[in-house]
């Protein structure tokens, strides 16, 4: 029974899933800063890119088991990654879609549940 629980302890590596979902929120990121400054247009994602982001660490930090400091970790040395490639508007729309969805489903999650019907 030890071993059984040592093994759903033990933090598991990162996926091409879990990558591609912190590249993502270090777009939406970039995107979120540049609106702020007033360098970028489109639809504001900065109040929405910071919730998505918690919601896509916690995700990962369930999955992986890996500590909030070590995802935090990704995230940055994602963010300097980043840093040296142009921007992607293909990329970035990608993203913002991802995030748009993600957000609407655990928007429908938090919904209360409907009032049952007298039949």
């Amino acid at each position: 029974m030890l071993i059984f629980a040592l093994i759903l302890a033990t933090p598991t590596p990162l996926t091409e899933i879990h990558q591609r979902d912190i590249s993502c929120v270090v777009e939406i990121a970039i995107l979120a800063n540049a609106q702020k400054r007033g360098v970028a247009s489109g639809a504001d994602v900065q109040v929405k890119g910071r919730r998505w982001a918690g919601i896509v660490g916690d995700r990962i930090i369930f999955e992986t088991r890996q500590p909030r400091e070590l995802v935090a970790v990704a995230m940055t040395e994602a963010a300097q990654a980043r840093a040296a490639r142009k921007v992607d508007t293909a990329t970035v729309a990608d993203c913002a879609r991802q995030m748009n969805k993600e957000l609407a489903i655990a928007d429908a999650a938090d919904l209360p549940l409907p009032k049952p019907v007298k039949l």
